[in-house]
């Protein structure tokens, strides 16, 4: 009897994991989660309710938990994937109106340290990939002082990394969120191509694209039951007539696909807060897709005491046609920059999981503040799926294809003397002129040179240049960008690669070395 082979799903840690948005998606995707970590005890209850019981879930201090615990109570050390998303208000732009984030009056904030515990329980587990979430603020604080660490960390331990931005519409998810991700993977493996490996499906311009439209807000939340405010009804059911006339005007894919309102036997979490009445008059006066400095500047009267210098949008009226507004954790407060469409409410945290493409089997621990805030700090479950699917297409390329070559030290001062002699000739004349197989084979070299830095690094090389050492070394590999890693001598011949490769004149199996 021929026994089928079974394949092993790729295994993962999920590292201040919150609630559990990355493992959703994750999981999705088809990878196994082996741990989430979290200190936050209401978010680790939600995380333990959506995941199989042999899955553990932990509330830790990553600050003081160490990495041997961790392995001990999930019995390996080998791990395929780790993801997480060390707290990002430290980092977040919305932090700047007081100057915390900023200048002179930058406030020190121990969670922007936090990046060196993951890294550190990455430097235990080595697991083949390793995928950082942060607020794209991290980019700008401190002219980028943070986003130049990670990258620069992540390399001392081993790992090839390149930050991608993520624009969630871009995969499906209804909000005007953006998120910085940074891939590692470890420098004996492949070179991650992030723009073939997790591709776009949705567009703001999809004629032009050839992408699907994108997902409205009407469209994540259309089919839900209108309420008042303050209806705080945790459970309810469906209004089925309502979902009939919302699949006159959608696809109901995004209900079906995404939020798998199918197998969800009751509507939980869609309760509404109470808002005063002068709010709610407020609220009424402003139309679909307005706030309220809009509606003062066509003339009309708002009750609250309006101070244009700090409320600038204070109230704001979300549009079905468009993508909400970004999903955040201070919806726990008030919700006034979350009015709902058509209704005088704000939205209500069932609403705020749909845009964040949380399926509505998914089930939330705590008080409407607490799931509030899970909410708006998790990864939207899309896009980690995504992800996922983009790491399983790589470990199934990693399976097939060689492994770095490794060089002996005179094999690489060969190479630096070849490398030393395109530089010079190129000194004098631009390096775009380049014969073609003479260009192919210097890029060649410089793979085989430097394993370590992605090619895509050095389209951000920040403006920080390591000391030159005072041993002597070939003037090609030292100084070098902290940030990307790449010696300032070659990062033109990178340069050149990218442009090359986006014009078509370098396929991507030579720019990437694959």
């Amino acid at each position: 009897m021929i026994k089928k082979l079974i394949k092993q799903k790729l295994t993962f840690l999920d590292l201040f994991c919150g609630c559990g948005g990355f493992s959703e998606g994750l999981e999705q995707a088809g990878l196994k989660c082996l741990a989430g970590v979290d200190h936050n005890a209401h978010a680790i209850e939600t995380f333990k309710q959506n995941h199989s019981t042999d899955t553990i879930a932990l509330v830790r201090d990553m600050t003081s938990f160490q990495p041997e615990e961790l392995q001990s109570l999930v019995g390996t050390h080998q791990v395929d994937l780790i993801v997480g998303g060390p707290p990002c208000q430290g980092f977040s732009t919305a932090r700047q109106f007081s100057g915390s984030n900023s200048g002179q009056r930058l406030v020190e904030d121990p969670r922007r340290e936090l990046y060196k515990y993951f890294l550190k329980f990455v430097d235990h587990f080595r697991p083949k990939v390793f995928v950082m979430e942060n607020v794209l603020g991290i980019k700008k604080i401190q002219n980028g002082i943070y986003f130049t660490a990670i990258q620069n960390e992540a390399r001392k331990v081993g790992y090839r990394v390149i930050p991608f931005e993520v624009k969630t519409w871009e995969f499906g998810v209804p909000q005007k969120r953006i998120r910085q991700l940074f891939i590692g993977t470890l420098i004996e493996f492949p070179i991650f191509d992030s723009s073939s490996l997790i591709t776009k499906t949705h567009s703001l311009t999809p004629k032009e694209d050839g992408l699907a439209p994108i997902v409205t807000l009407g469209e994540a939340i259309e089919d839900l039951p209108a309420l008042e405010a303050g209806d705080e009804r945790i459970e309810q059911g469906y209004d089925l007539r309502l979902r009939k006339k919302y699949l006159g005007k959608y696809s109901g894919s995004f209900l079906s696909d995404v939020l798998n309102v199918d197998k969800a036997e009751k509507l939980t979490w869609h309760c509404s807060r109470p808002h005063n009445d002068r709010d709610l008059r407020d609220f009424a006066r402003l139309r679909e897709g307005e706030t309220c400095s809009r509606a003062l500047a066509r003339g009309v009267e708002m009750e609250f005491p309006y101070d244009r210098s700090s409320f600038k949008d204070r109230y704001t009226r979300q549009d079905r046609s468009s993508l909400c507004s970004t999903i955040v954790a201070h919806l726990k407060s008030d919700g006034l920059m979350f009015i709902h469409p058509t209704q005088v409410r704000s939205l209500t945290p069932r609403e705020a999981a749909r845009v964040q493409t949380f399926p509505d089997t998914f089930r939330f621990a705590g008080s409407r503040s607490h799931v509030f805030t899970q909410i708006g700090n998790a990864v939207p479950p899309l896009v980690g799926r995504k992800i996922g699917q983009g790491i399983i297409k790589y470990s199934e390329k990693e399976k097939v294809q060689t492994q770095q070559v490794k060089l002996s030290d005179a094999e690489k001062r060969k190479i630096v003397l070849e490398l030393e002699g395109f530089v010079n000739e190129y000194m004098v004349k631009p390096i775009e002129f380049a014969d073609d197989e003479c260009f192919k084979k210097t890029w060649k070299m410089i793979h085989l040179l430097l394993p370590h830095l992605h090619p895509e690094s050095v389209i951000d090389n920040g403006t920080e240049i390591s000391s030159v050492p005072s041993r002597n070394i070939s003037f090609c590999l030292e100084p070098y960008y902290i940030r990307s890693g790449w010696p300032v001598e070659l990062a033109p011949i990178a340069q050149e690669a990218y442009r090359r490769m986006k014009s078509g004149c370098l396929s991507n199996v030579d720019y990437f070395n694959a």
